[in-house]
């Protein structure tokens, strides 16, 4: 009788056993499931809220966690005309996955202001495809308007300036624009160009994006 019970009670314990390793994972499936998601390094879809899956309020700390130290970077550039020192953090500094992030008076390390990359070759692009080196002939087909942006040559040269009214008129993303060549003096200058001139409509093609940023406050291009 004691052997039968001896019996009965070490099947109800090794049934508990394997009762407990069956929730084991069930429980660390749940677990996963709400921690936030991870960064990914290889993520260049840009969006009107987010740079691959860095949003408005990531800090310099989540970045580091996510890309390793050895590839954030602060520095002190320059700004337009030199008038200025700015504080920007570099990501992936010196490579064609560079991109830069311009923090929010106040709040340095803590909110991003701006978003931008300039490198040759960036792999970065917007949901229209649009990324460094799409032709302004690209770039009006997809607006189906016109396009103004500022002549060539000078520290806000090749800004773009208004959509009108055209399907990027609404976009965080902002683009500036390069010319492959220099022959057409007409380009050159501070003063606004638009496409519908035409000198601007001869060079369509050899006008491209060379700067995509994400701006997180409003701006009027």
């Amino acid at each position: 009788m004691k052997k039968h019970l001896l019996f009965i009670a070490f099947a109800i314990l090794l049934l508990g056993c394997n009762n407990e390793k069956k929730d084991s994972p069930a429980s660390e499936t749940a677990n996963e499931a709400t921690k936030p998601p991870a960064l990914v390094k290889e993520n260049f879809l840009v969006t009107d809220s987010s740079w691959g899956n860095i949003t408005e309020n990531i800090s310099k700390e989540e970045l580091v966690t996510a890309f390793g130290a050895g590839n954030v970077k602060d520095e002190t550039i320059c700004g337009p005309e030199c008038i200025d020192s700015i504080r920007v953090t570099k990501v992936f500094p010196d490579t064609q996955k560079e991109f830069i992030i311009y923090w929010k008076d106040g709040q340095y390390h803590k909110s991003v202001r701006l978003i931008e990359s300039n490198q040759p070759a960036s792999p970065y692009y917007s949901s229209y495809g649009i990324k460094e080196k799409t032709s302004l002939k690209e770039l009006l087909a997809i607006n189906g308007k016109k396009i103004n942006f500022m002549g060539f040559g000078w520290d806000y040269g090749g800004y773009i300036q208004s959509y009108n009214g055209g399907k990027l008129a609404n976009s965080k993303i902002r683009y500036r624009l390069e010319c492959a060549t220099n022959e057409n003096k007409s380009l050159i200058g501070d003063y606004e160009l638009d496409t519908t001139m035409p000198d601007v409509d001869a060079e369509l093609d050899n006008i491209f994006v060379s700067q995509v940023s994400l701006s997180f406050i409003i701006e009027t291009p």
